[in-house]
């Protein structure tokens, strides 16, 4: 990918990666949060386009300045940056974030659906600026039609398997045990049912096979029970 030299970025921002409340993990788009000193009264909010340099290495992504509100309360301002095609953990670690177009500005959105579906076209928008190849299998659940969209097609499932598709896909960083599944699906003791839940993954991922470029989002934890596994 070469950069046009008439890109120049209208802010640059350098700091140290900090914890942040885990909550992009969880919806499958972690950022990387940036300390807020010195940069909370100079910078104009909103969702930018952006590159990361780290450790001698160029990144591209998208970056959210301002509050969360769809998410939380919170009146502070933060600076989060989804870095694309990345998932290394940095904390602790400095980098510099330079911002170039600005895509939107920050708003609420009635459910976590529609701040998902409005993140992957923030992601789509970085990745056709810079020129990068898209990446056509992102996963995104639907859930007032009840069907998952990937690839451009819409997938329908049952309800128990649009069930525990949007339960691995809502928390991607967590591991459920079979038994935590049909507890929480089936909504009734496990006792010896656990080949429904062994079935509905089946049928979940044969599903989605012909749309997911060989991607595997249901990752099985030997030994343990199943977890999601995001496109990037």
């Amino acid at each position: 990918m070469k950069e046009k030299k008439d890109r120049e970025a209208v802010y640059t921002i350098t700091g140290v990666v900090v914890h942040g409340r885990g909550i992009g993990k969880h919806v499958g788009t972690p950022t990387a949060n940036l300390q807020m000193e010195g940069h909370d009264t100079a910078l104009e909010t909103g969702v930018y386009v952006s590159k990361v340099l780290l450790n001698c290495h160029t990144y591209y992504g998208v970056t959210h300045i301002g509050t969360r509100p769809t998410l939380d309360n919170d009146k502070n301002i933060s600076i989060e940056t989804h870095i694309l095609d990345f998932d290394n953990d940095i904390y602790g670690c400095a980098v510099t974030v330079c911002l170039y177009e600005k895509l939107r500005e920050v708003r609420k959105f009635d459910d976590l659906s529609a701040l998902m579906e409005q993140v992957q076209a923030d992601r789509f928008l970085a990745r056709k600026y810079w020129g990068l190849d898209q990446i056509n299998c992102a996963l995104y659940m639907d859930v007032k039609r009840h069907c998952a969209m990937l690839g451009g097609q819409e997938i329908y499932l049952s309800v128990n398997e649009f069930g525990v598709l949007y339960l691995l896909y809502a928390f991607p960083q967590t591991t459920f045990t079979k038994e935590e599944i049909y507890q929480k699906i089936w909504r009734e003791p496990a006792n010896d049912h656990l080949h429904a839940v062994e079935n509905t993954i089946f049928q979940i991922r044969k599903k989605l096979k012909p749309y997911a470029k060989e991607h595997e989002y249901i990752k099985t934890v030997i030994g343990y029970g199943y977890r999601f596994y995001p496109a990037q």
